[in-house]
């Protein structure tokens, strides 16, 4: 345990973040980071959280491909220590000690308590064990904890100046759920939080999602967005998306643009993702106000082979002038495959547009040409404008305190930090029946969360027990000029 009142961190060049990571305590880890789509191919209903591994240099013109969880080996990262008088490190404070006052605090409706500081704990994937003393490495797949929380640390300055008081206590997962389990057991930090952050890995997730629902304390998932992770949990808050949201987003956003007449849903004959196209219908009999409207159209590709040669049937569908192609599909080869046949296939006077998923941003082989030529849109947690101020702000202050580039996850910890910050200190312990009263855009994404409900036999559809709080905010960005960005239409 770690307890992290606002000190700067400091250290030489870019080995400035690093020095967090021998500051932590015990750390070991049973799996690496790796994309989504390797990590949980088990789970083929989630959705990568964080996207963007192809990205437009606008210096060079080109794009290049980012890996932010890299698998394989990186550079040696040269350890060099700073003297403590120097740069005094963050250190465990020993005994856990409560932010909170003595005396009785008052409550509200919800039963949620104030205070003039809340115990906050934020558990994320560090692996220091991975450190090697000796040589002074760091395992490379700790960065994403490492830049998530530096971006937390400046939310936690901005905090101070709105006068809210948080007393981080910084904890190790080890991406080992048997060290989730061994907090939840034993950590003090833990059991007495008036809010956790964290963690990463889904399995990690649903251990300490569990706890928080034991405890009755709030937690925030910032990364997964998977949709079994709990159940009736008032208390788990999912910042991520899940996967009926984008495909409801997608829906929503083709059906206010075309007619359902033009819109086709394409999937692969597989059974997993055969079973997405119902939320684009849902979408449309809901807008139609009817489950007796004429469904949306669907071609299903079969491929025997592999190569998906099924696709040289081009007439599946009768072009119109414009055709809208829904393809909830994140398979690279299928994918490709599908653009190439229809670039032949469509004559110059019809018009195409095409709906993907997230994991289209990182897919490393397709022409983008074909996403050009292809009016290619997709769902995103996230959208990163470059020209805003408080953007570029953030990335200047981002580098003068670390000497890094920030990268995603440092928005990430920056705007989970800071928003839910200002919602204790606004509503209290249990800020989270708040939230459906508190959008707001921050620099990744805006938070719009609402209450995630199931009718059962027992409730029918009134006093409906929670399930779980989900930000509902998705992103349509749009393939033009050779970058995705915000549509703007």
């Amino acid at each position: 345990m770690i307890s992290a009142p606002n000190h700067r961190l400091l250290s030489n060049g870019n080995n400035r973040l690093l020095l967090l990571a021998v500051l932590l305590v015990g750390i070991s880890s049973c799996e690496l980071f790796q994309p989504v789509q390797e990590t949980e191919r088990e789970d083929r209903e989630t959705l990568d959280a964080i996207q963007g591994r192809r990205v437009y240099n606008e210096e060079t013109g080109e794009w290049v491909v980012l890996n932010n969880m890299p698998s394989e080996e990186l550079d040696t990262l040269n350890w060099k220590e700073v003297p403590e008088s120097q740069a005094p490190p963050i250190v465990s404070s020993g005994a856990f000690t409560d932010a909170r006052e003595q005396a009785q605090p008052r409550t509200n409706e919800y039963g949620s308590e104030f205070y003039n500081a809340y115990n906050v704990a934020v558990i994320l994937p560090f692996l220091t064990d991975r450190f090697n003393p000796t040589t002074g490495n760091i395992d490379p797949n700790s960065s994403w904890a490492l830049h998530f929380y530096s971006g937390a640390k400046l939310a936690l300055r901005q905090l101070e100046s709105e006068g809210i008081s948080l007393k981080l206590d910084v904890l190790d997962s080890k991406a080992s759920t048997a060290e989730v389990t061994r907090l939840v057991r034993s950590n003090e930090a833990l059991r007495q939080s008036n809010f956790i952050l964290g963690p990463y890995l889904r399995d990690n997730v649903r251990e300490l999602a569990e706890f928080a629902k034991r405890s009755e304390i709030t937690m925030a998932s910032p990364y997964s967005a998977a949709t079994d992770l709990t159940s009736n949990n008032p208390y788990f808050i999912q910042v991520s998306p899940t996967l009926p949201t984008h495909c409801t987003a997608i829906a929503r956003h083709a059906l206010q643009r075309f007619e359902p007449e033009q819109i086709v849903l394409v999937s692969r004959d597989d059974a997993a993702e055969k079973s997405r196209l119902q939320y684009f219908q849902s979408e449309h009999f809901r807008r139609a106000g009817s489950r007796n409207a004429n469904k949306l159209q669907e071609f299903i590709i079969s491929s025997q082979t592999g190569d998906y040669s099924d696709l040289n049937d081009m007439p599946f569908i009768q072009l119109s002038d414009t055709t809208v192609f829904i393809i909830p599909s994140w398979e690279e080869n299928f994918i490709y495959s599908f653009l190439r046949k229809l670039d032949l296939a469509k004559e110059d006077y019809q018009h195409i547009i095409i709906y993907g998923m997230p994991q289209w941003m990182r897919f490393e082989y397709i022409d983008l040409d074909y996403y050009e030529k292809m009016n290619v849109h997709v769902s995103s947690n996230y959208y990163l404008d470059p020209l805003a101020p408080s953007v570029q702000f953030f990335k200047r202050k981002y580098f003068q305190d670390f000497g890094a580039v920030a990268p995603l996850e440092a928005f990430l910890g920056f705007d989970t930090m800071l928003y839910f910050g200002r919602m204790l200190k606004k509503h209290g312990t249990r800020f989270q029946y708040a939230l459906e009263s508190e959008p707001d855009q921050y620099l990744h994404t805006r938070f719009e969360f609402e209450r995630v409900v199931q009718p059962t036999a027992a409730t029918g559809t009134e006093n409906l027990p929670i399930e779980r709080f989900e930000n509902k905010y998705v992103h349509i960005l749009r393939f033009e000029d050779y970058q995705f960005q915000l549509t703007e239409y």
